[in-house]
């Protein structure tokens, strides 16, 4: 069992008093496979779409800018709203295990190969989960049980042992919330940032140019 997550939060939001409650992964949820028996020709066309190893990777809540297009296929497993996304392999150890929620009601919405699926068989908050699975302490439950050379893996049966610990319904909502608020808040600014240099830039060659 892998335990890694205190059974009360340091700091908590005004009155809420409630113990958190001990769960591990496999308690709340099941897991499913991305894409298999794809090849290379299946991808880039198609009715249907799928989410990107990438978007997983990079963000704590999933975009749907970053999906892609393949043929409807009832095979495969289908992403819902809710959905906790997992990366199962990545070339170093702390990269494996990145989480990502998906938030939209797209139809005919896959996983990609190379990523793995949760979905909640409980009530819970999706902004909570979300930041609850790039905390630290979970964050470092996935990097022990990677396992590799020259590319690292893990598995999502040993990754339902994962412990956390989960509040009332009110206050996951109270957390998810705050936490959504200060990352959008990081987006404005680093979207600020970014014109003011391109901006930059370009008073720069206009005003030096040959």
């Amino acid at each position: 069992m892998v335990s890694m997550v205190p059974n009360a939060p340091r700091i908590r939001f005004k009155g809420f008093t409630e113990p958190w409650e001990k769960k591990f992964l496999g308690d709340f949820g099941k897991t499913y496979n991305g894409l298999s028996g794809k090849n290379k020709s299946d991808f880039g066309h198609g009715k249907g779409q799928y989410i990107t190893y990438m978007n997983v990777f990079s963000n704590t809540i999933a975009t749907q800018t970053g999906i892609d297009h393949i043929e409807i296929d009832d095979k495969q497993n289908k992403v819902q709203k809710g959905d906790i996304l997992f990366t199962i392999s990545s070339e170093t150890p702390d990269e494996v295990g990145m989480s990502s929620v998906w938030l939209y009601d797209n139809p005919n919405i896959y996983l990609n190969s190379f990523c793995f699926g949760f979905r909640p068989t409980m009530t819970i908050d999706p902004y909570f989960s979300a930041y609850l699975m790039r905390s630290p302490n979970v964050r470092k439950a996935f990097y022990l049980l990677a396992q590799g050379i020259s590319r690292f893996n893990i598995s999502k049966q040993k990754a339902m042992d994962i412990e956390v610990f989960i509040p009332t319904i009110n206050e996951q909502k109270r957390i998810g919330a705050f936490f959504y608020e200060q990352e959008e808040a990081i987006n404005a600014s680093q979207e600020k940032i970014n014109k003011l240099r391109i901006i930059k830039q370009s008073l720069l060659q206009k005003m030096f140019a040959a």
